[in-house]
């Protein structure tokens, strides 16, 4: 065998041991399949955009396969516009087979929804120990577009229809939809967000696992 030979060899290898460690990386990282945002923990999914931060939290939402209703946790985090301004009209939900979804109103999951103060309790929900963290340098925002049936005195705790987020700011709360002909767990969703100082909408591409 002539060196040429020897050398081409050693060059193939190489290559293949290179695309071998990519792909074991691309494992070990445990992103989310072709289609899907970036995944931020186990149940959660972001999208990192110039304008602002859009997080899905789904750890609630597995729960709920058999409910009338879909919750989602939500957290956006303003890192360049002067204000954003949302409102529950701002959300739309969209399944895999193109049906859009509007938020559900207060009054209609205070009649039809028993899990309002379980969804948000702190074993449940898997968004607050990773949000304060990640934006600690933002300033947190009172966020409630749910009620929930539990009497609380803290800034949060009154149903707001219109949130104002300035620049640096951030905002976390629990959306609800109504639940989807597909069926939610194992299956994919988009979730659009929409406000006057954006261009085009926003949207996170997630799986409910």
């Amino acid at each position: 065998m002539n060196i040429r030979t020897t050398g081409i060899r050693i060059c193939l290898v190489t290559t293949l041991l290179l695309l071998a460690a990519c792909a074991g990386r691309g494992d070990l990282r445990g992103q989310p399949s072709t289609g899907l945002d970036r995944k931020l923990s186990t149940y959660a999914y972001i999208e990192d955009g110039d304008l602002l931060d859009l997080i899905v939290g789904t750890r609630p939402t597995r729960y709920r396969d058999d409910s009338d209703f879909m919750p989602i946790e939500i957290a956006i985090a303003n890192r360049r516009l002067k204000q954003l301004t949302l409102s529950r009209e701002s959300f739309v939900l969209i399944d895999e087979e193109g049906n859009r979804y509007p938020c559900a109103g207060p009054e209609e999951l205070l009649e039809g929804y028993e899990f309002l103060d379980w969804d948000r309790e702190p074993s449940v929900s898997e968004l607050y120990a990773l949000i304060d963290t990640k934006y600690a340098a933002f300033t947190r925002y009172p966020s409630k577009f749910s009620p929930t049936r539990q009497v609380t005195s803290s800034r949060y705790g009154v149903v707001l229809n219109r949130v104002a987020l300035p620049k640096f700011g951030y905002l976390m709360d629990m959306l609800y939809f109504p639940a989807p002909s597909t069926g939610i767990k194992g299956h994919k969703f988009e979730l659009f967000v929409s406000a006057p100082e954006l261009q085009d909408p926003v949207f996170i591409k997630f799986e409910v696992r």
